[in-house]
């Protein structure tokens, strides 16, 4: 049996989407006017999207709607609605990270296929099982994940596996990135990223960071590597780019089903050096990488010499004399090619060439800002102007199905076409037949005049003719024949996906009500040689230690100890990001974190969550605030889980009233703490200045000054990147009556001792309910202006 591996594009308009399909894509993935993590690109309105599923399906080709992004209360209520038209038009699934979407389209839509997004950080078997469960079809895995790892998850769990090939790479892992969010409101959990890791950033202290852009990656281009990732068990290479153009989806869309036939023909693999110049000219940041399925993170994935399009490379300048410069042509230039010098990381030259050159030609051009520019220089063609109007031709041609085709036409007997596509099959019929009085049917001219398809979808590559010698057959009966068969063959195809919308029964949301107390306080460490400073204060009743930092610690059991004879509850926070090792050795001490000296896990990942769930762990829970509970739903799902104790941890990402319409009176929220903006598998430290192994913290700062700390955290080989000010909620005192949290959480990183002094010797003072402020600088986070 033929191995199906299907081409998946996007699109952020018709066009994009008529070009994917025209180009071979066996699916589209696009997003409606809510719900879609690209708010920012061409989103389709509800006319055009159910246009887009029926032309899709007229070639039986799928619609995948993005509805991957985190979904607040009021808006939940929306998503039925939304979803209805569709589904009944016949999509053919929908991608979801929030768990509230998650749990209502399984119940509103229970045949609907469901694939859990990459923003729902799924980074092993464990959250791969647990999305199953809950009824997914195909997981979308972090993009940071080894081929090794993803072929795990493929045997274990049979889902449909989806992986990027081809387009942009974020810094962070998807779906757990704040940082623009924190930074200007538009969360990337939203679909609204503003793209903050494209912006440049200097290490403060270092010498030879400044004007890099040390945050941004190349785009990914796979297609060389295309036989050992689909040997490695994935089913659908997802091509990104939503926010591009009809002529990159087009093109991109084109090489890759190229490619993917090529593999599955049996054929010597090896891709064509014009294939990977036309991908290099479409889009590339300084080049492309293969991204982390080889590798677990470097240097050589990253552009940090520029964040955009570079093009490829001309030339090199040789000679510059009275406002000329002049070099040796790498490539074919055209008439109406623009190329870019770049001076710095903010001032570039642009020219365009007002003729044609051959590759090796002495090409002279009239310049610009002549006194910075200098031989030896490097000349990029960002716009190839022949490449350009060859795609454009292209994307005025329509797509056309391969028809077989039989007409029948005997004397006294109504004219039949039948047509087949091999999916389906129709029989148009016509008026009856008569025998000729003058002239009779040719044979040759009745199946050219059927063959004349024109504007159609549709192409005949096989058509039979059975017909009597002495039959008259009108040219206007093939017309209208040929019309209503193809008329046929598209209601068919379009009508075998329709479906009835069915109301479930009411269903009741449990209340999360308890009789209100004071709220606990709890201390969260990040470094553990705090804990004798937390031990001193008697109004602290929990304290978490972190789990990467306890690990490193020679005697972490009498750490754990240590906190259970001063009278406090021990908590664990597990890693937030666990893969492959950081799962085994959190199995390897299970011991340890099952103790009955550790009270409880705060979990801040499914991957974490659907392994205790499997071990049938009985302690307490706190589900960290990236593990998403935007709305009642969405709790409601997470609480239902876990059969124990349960808290959650308030979003950071929600305002006061959105906190508040979640009547969510057992939950926990962040008071005080510097929070990960973002957690990556790259390393500032080593692609800027090179590994030492050494954990320590960094300063990064923006084009305004404004700092970040970055921490190496070299046991787990990963990087968190933190917002420079702390959010401090003391003068909010109004907030902690209004929701009645359980828990108020004192959350600390890179303090010292004398810091987090200073800090916890304002918890008396809140508890007496009043406001205040120990800090001259800090945020409310998005207490008050939320977020888009």
């Amino acid at each position: 049996m033929k191995r199906e591996i299907e081409v998946l594009a996007p699109a952020g308009s018709m066009e994009c989407m008529k070009a994917a399909i025209v180009n071979g894509a066996d699916a589209v993935y696009l997003g409606g006017e809510m719900f879609g993590a690209r708010a920012y690109a061409g989103n389709f309105s509800q006319e055009e999207l159910c246009e887009a599923i029926d032309y899709a399906h007229l070639f039986g080709k799928k619609i995948f709607l993005t509805i991957n992004t985190l979904v607040k209360e009021k808006e939940l209520p929306l998503l039925v609605d939304f979803l209805k038209p569709y589904y009944e038009q016949g999509l053919d699934a929908v991608i979801v990270q929030d768990f509230g979407v998650f749990a209502t389209v399984r119940r509103h839509f229970p045949d609907l296929e469901i694939h859990a997004s990459t923003q729902m950080t799924i980074t092993g078997i464990n959250g791969a099982r647990l999305v199953k469960k809950m009824g997914a079809k195909r997981v979308v895995p972090a993009r940071e994940l080894s081929l090794e790892e993803i072929k795990e998850i493929k045997d274990d769990t049979g889902l449909d596996m989806e992986c990027f090939v081809h387009g942009a790479l974020c810094y962070g892992y998807s779906g757990q990135c704040f940082m623009s969010s924190m930074l200007g409101g538009r969360s990337g959990n939203r679909g609204r990223c503003a793209g903050t890791c494209r912006l440049p950033f200097q290490m403060k202290g270092k010498k030879h960071t400044k004007n890099s852009y040390p945050l941004s990656l190349k785009d990914l281009c796979t297609i060389e590597n295309l036989p050992e990732i689909l040997n490695h068990g994935v089913d659908s290479l997802k091509i990104e780019g939503r926010m591009k153009g009809a002529r990159y989806v087009g093109e991109v869309t084109r090489i890759y089903r190229k490619y993917v036939d090529l593999y599955l023909s049996g054929n010597t693999y090896i891709v064509e050096d014009q294939d990977k110049k036309i991908l290099m000219e479409l889009f590339n940041r300084g080049g492309f990488t293969d991204g982390y399925y080889g590798q677990y993170h470097g240097r050589q994935m990253m552009s940090m010499k520029r964040p955009d399009h570079q093009g490829m490379l001309v030339g090199k300048i040789k000679k510059i004399n009275k406002g000329k410069l002049a070099f040796t042509a790498k490539e074919e230039i055209h008439k109406g090619d623009i190329m870019e010098l770049r001076i710095s990381s903010t001032e570039k030259v642009e020219l365009t060439s007002p003729s044609d050159w051959e590759k090796g030609s002495f090409v002279t051009l009239n310049g610009q800002k002549m006194k910075k520019l200098y031989c030896g220089m490097e000349i990029f063609r960002t716009r190839n102007q022949q490449l350009t109007q060859k795609i454009d031709k292209s994307l005025k041609l329509k797509k056309q199905e391969n028809l077989k085709g039989k007409i029948i036409l005997h004397s006294g007997e109504c004219a039949k076409l039948w047509i087949e596509n091999g999916r389906k099959a129709v029989c148009a019929e016509g008026p009856m037949i008569e025998k000729a009085q003058k002239q009779t049917a040719d044979k040759q001219q009745i199946m050219k005049q059927l063959s004349k398809t024109g504007e159609t979808h549709y192409h005949f590559t096989d058509l039979q003719v059975e017909m009597d010698s002495d039959i008259f057959v009108p040219g206007s009966l093939l017309k209208k024949l040929r019309r209503d068969a193809f008329d046929a063959l598209d209601k068919k195809q379009i009508q075998a996906y329709r479906r009835s919308y069915k109301k479930p029964d009411e269903e009741v949301i449990r209340q999360l009500r308890s009789c209100y107390s004071e709220p606990e306080i709890t201390v969260s460490l990040e470094n553990v040689n705090l804990v004798p400073t937390v031990l001193k204060y008697s109004n602290v009743q929990n304290v978490y230690l972190s789990w990467m930092n306890l690990k490193q610690k020679k005697q972490p059991k009498q750490i754990v100890e240590q906190i259970c004879q001063s009278g406090k509850l021990c908590y664990i926070m597990l890693p937030q990001i666990a893969r492959k090792q950081q799962m085994e050795e959190i199995q390897n001490k299970k011991r340890l974190l099952f103790s009955k000296n550790v009270k409880g896990l705060v979990v801040r990942n499914i991957e974490e969550l659907s392994w205790l769930l499997q071990e049938s762990y009985n302690g307490k829970l706190v589900l960290d605030y990236m593990v998403y509970g935007y709305n009642k739903k969405a709790v409601d799902t997470l609480m239902k889980m876990y059969p124990g104790e349960v808290r959650i941890t308030y979003s950071v990402e929600c305002n006061r009233q959105e906190l508040k319409d979640l009547e969510c009176y057992n939950g926990e929220l962040i008071f005080y703490g510097y929070l990960p903006l973002m957690v990556s598998a790259q390393c500032v430290k080593n692609n800027l200045l090179g590994c030492d192994q050494k954990e320590e913290w960094l300063t990064l700062t923006d084009r305004y000054q404004k700092e970040f700390y970055v921490k190496t955290c070299c046991s787990d080989c990963i990087n968190e990147i933190y917002n420079g000010q702390p959010i401090w909620l003391g003068t909010e005192q109004e907030l902690v009556e209004d929701l009645q949290p359980e828990a108020c959480r004192f959350h600390f990183t890179k303090e010292t001792p004398e810091e987090a002094d200073y800090i916890l010797n304002t918890i008396e003072e809140i508890r007496k309910g009043k406001n205040v402020s120990p800090l001259s600088d800090y945020t409310k986070g998005h207490m008050n202006r939320g977020i888009l």
